[in-house]
């Protein structure tokens, strides 16, 4: 017999297979968990180990504690078990109800043709798919795909959708190029226009809440997807609920869509965009410079009352997360989707 997984306090065993998650096994047998990115970033898929040997991805340094570790807290995205493995989310996931465990979560396996790539910024590609079969998704703006790295048997990567989830029928990734990246160095060579990709999703329960707060966006590299896709969504929905988006880059040349961003903010009276610098010595800018978490700080002296969003790097996530605890925000309404560089 193989390895299983044994989840509390529903009481339920399923089989794992060699080399796979926890969580992956959780959701192939049916049920659903809480989980965001899958790949150790975002300490979402919480859990203690009640009884049993595992190993853990280096993925999870970023998210968990010595503490952590050493109360027998893993994250279920990078969990190996070695031998039967018994899991408790009963105190990490307390929200989780008996009909979302049992509903599950409908992952789709599709086909889709590459419609468009765009260069964005140096090192910033969008990449436009049309699906095939399936030929429509259902998703909330926030949500991620998975697309398989072509010619790999089973090697996948993870982009947020950066259209609205009413333009169904394709999904719109913003790729960060990583040199010798895997998926993401092959954008506009092997990955070009008419080049067939497998796909599979909707992931992730990163999405906008319902509330009257206002909000603050804060992104940087290609965390800017899943905050365009919210936007869309906004502007359908006639949002009057004040949003601001600040967007943290090195130089002008690193800043993706001002020019649409800046369209936005002149349409809507209720969006702001404030993309800022850190390296603004190298090029003539009159906007705002510094970390991206500086700028909030001067431009949110007090977050009380204030619902955030942080897509990005762990370290800005981190230095973010520090900001916006330390002027109000409560840490109920902060939700962030860490971006663990993979390529």
């Amino acid at each position: 017999m193989g390895d299983t997984v044994t989840v509390q306090p529903f009481g339920e065993t399923f089989p794992v297979e060699p080399g796979e998650t926890v969580l992956s096994a959780i959701l192939r047998n049916g049920r659903f968990v809480k989980y965001g990115c899958k790949h150790g970033g975002c300490s979402t898929c919480r859990a203690e180990v009640v009884e049993g040997d595992f190993s853990q991805s280096d993925g999870t340094s970023f998210s968990l504690s010595d503490a952590d570790r050493d109360s027998g807290v893993v994250l279920l995205c990078s969990t190996y078990p070695e031998g039967d493995l018994v899991v408790d989310i009963g105190g990490t996931m307390d929200d989780l109800t008996d009909e979302e465990y049992n509903a599950g979560q409908d992952v789709v396996e599709f086909t889709g043709t590459v419609d468009r790539i765009v260069d964005y910024t140096r090192d910033i590609k969008g990449i436009e798919i049309i699906l095939d079969e399936p030929s429509s998704i259902s998703f909330v703006p926030g949500q991620y795909i998975e697309i398989q790295v072509p010619g790999s048997n089973d090697e996948w990567r993870s982009f947020s959708m950066a259209n609205p989830s009413s333009l169904d029928s394709r999904v719109h990734l913003v790729v960060r190029v990583i040199p010798n990246g895997r998926f993401t160095s092959l954008v506009g060579k092997e990955i070009a226009v008419g080049t067939t990709m497998n796909l599979r999703g909707p992931f992730g329960q990163f999405a906008i809440r319902l509330s009257y707060r206002p909000i603050i966006f804060v992104a940087g590299g290609s965390g800017i997807a899943p905050v365009l896709s919210m936007l869309s969504d906004l502007i359908e929905s006639d949002n009057e609920r004040p949003a601001t988006f600040l967007y943290g880059a090195r130089t002008v040349a690193d800043l993706p869509m001002v020019d649409e961003l800046r369209e936005l903010e002149r349409k809507h009276d209720w969006f702001t965009f404030i993309p800022a610098l850190s390296d603004a010595d190298r090029t003539p800018w009159d906007g705002e410079t510094g970390l991206i978490t500086e700028v909030l700080n001067r431009h949110f002296p007090s977050t009380k009352g204030h619902e955030s969003y942080l897509c990005g790097p762990p370290a800005m996530i981190d230095a973010a997360l520090d900001v916006l605890t330390s002027s109000g925000c409560k840490e109920r309404h902060i939700f962030f989707d860490r971006f663990v560089p993979s390529g």
